[in-house]
């Protein structure tokens, strides 16, 4: 029987594959590439899988084949995931020595009672509708990136429905959109993922964000989703308050970044 942790990432395997428009499967991985948003790391990097911990992958590997995957898509941004907590640790010095961001990334999974109340006007908003909020945020985001970069950021919202049931969700203050979160519902294997959570700063510390997590995990419940799960930054005040939430740790995946000249 497959462990909290081991159902997530096969969910985030899956959910990232429907999206892409090229998989190649790697000895120890895969890669993603998705040509429509081609400055979205997300869609375009490579995974290192969790069964690559016995396989005694090298880093020199990872790195050869993200250079020659991304490099050989013209793109110029490097982003690997690795999915093992061990691993991750292990081949960090290496992505390090050449160049590339740590960060620690932990899925977080709901065990509280029932969510809380909504102190807030929370409604479920279209693409279409929730696209001027996503444009206003990134820019917040990215102060300095072209609007190229914006615009596929945006647009990528559209490809989540490939991977999953997708409601995306806003927290209203009077008619303009305070604060937004996906939910991305997969209802043979019975799992859900909160994600993509962001309140505009003219509307910080007013309970919207805590709203949209609770209507989330209501909705998730809802569709008869056992597992419900949300992913934080390891070393970030927002994992404390996921906590309060309900929320606690089940795994860490480690994500290393070299930035391009035009990507985000």
């Amino acid at each position: 029987m497959m462990s909290d942790a081991q159902r997530i990432t096969a969910f985030e395997h899956r959910f990232a594959q429907a999206q892409a428009t090229d998989v190649e499967n790697l000895p120890w991985g895969f890669a993603l590439l998705q040509a429509d948003v081609p400055l979205s790391h997300n869609h375009n990097r490579i995974v290192v899988a969790s069964e690559a911990s016995a396989a005694g992958v090298a880093v020199e590997d990872v790195l050869d084949a993200t250079d020659r995957v991304l490099g050989g898509a013209g793109l110029g941004h490097r982003y690997v995931t690795v999915d093992d907590e061990g691993l991750g640790q292990r081949l960090a010095p290496g992505f390090t020595a050449a160049g590339y961001d740590h960060e620690t990334i932990i899925a977080m999974v709901y065990a509280g009672a029932a969510p809380g109340p909504l102190a807030h006007d929370v409604r479920g908003v279209t693409l279409e509708q929730l696209r001027p909020a996503l444009m206003r945020d990134w820019r917040v985001e990215l102060p300095d990136v072209e609007e190229e970069v914006l615009d596929q950021l945006a647009d990528r919202t559209a490809l989540y429905a490939r991977g999953a049931e997708v409601t995306l969700l806003a927290a209203f203050d009077g008619a303009e959109i305070a604060a937004r979160v996906d939910l991305y519902v997969d209802g043979v294997e019975g799992i859900a993922q909160v994600e993509n959570l962001f309140t505009h700063p003219d509307f910080r510390g007013r309970g919207h964000a805590k709203s949209l997590v609770n209507e989330a995990t209501r909705l998730g419940i809802q569709a008869g989703c056992g597992l419900i799960f949300l992913t934080a930054d390891a070393d970030d005040w927002p994992r404390t308050w996921y906590e309060r939430l309900g929320f606690s740790q089940v795994s860490e995946a480690h994500h290393f970044e070299r930035m391009g000249t035009r990507e985000t």
